[in-house]
């Protein structure tokens, strides 16, 4: 998604399940459950913290996003996977 200049930057601290066949790593895979809610751009993913599950990992991030003028940070959670998601 191309940042707009009325998408807003802010950082978040999110706890999400990425899935053991994911494509790629397990930063782009964080990535690509983000980025699949409308109005999210994803700047960059630190991992902060991983617990392994038996079909998904559990994985606790420090990323810092754009969002489009009609999405919230709470909006995160209504992606599938994404357990939390908090204002930094």
């Amino acid at each position: 998604m191309a940042a707009h200049s009325c998408h807003r930057a802010t950082d978040v601290a999110v706890r999400l399940a990425v899935p053991r066949d994911a494509a790629g790593d397990l930063r782009t895979g964080v990535r690509s459950a983000l980025a699949a809610r409308d109005g999210v751009d994803v700047l960059d993913v630190d991992v902060v913290d991983l617990e392994p599950r038996l079909n998904d990992l559990t994985v606790e991030v420090d990323a810092s996003l754009r969002l489009a003028p009609d999405v919230e940070v709470a909006d995160l959670t209504e992606t599938v996977g994404v357990h939390e998601a908090h204002q930094q």
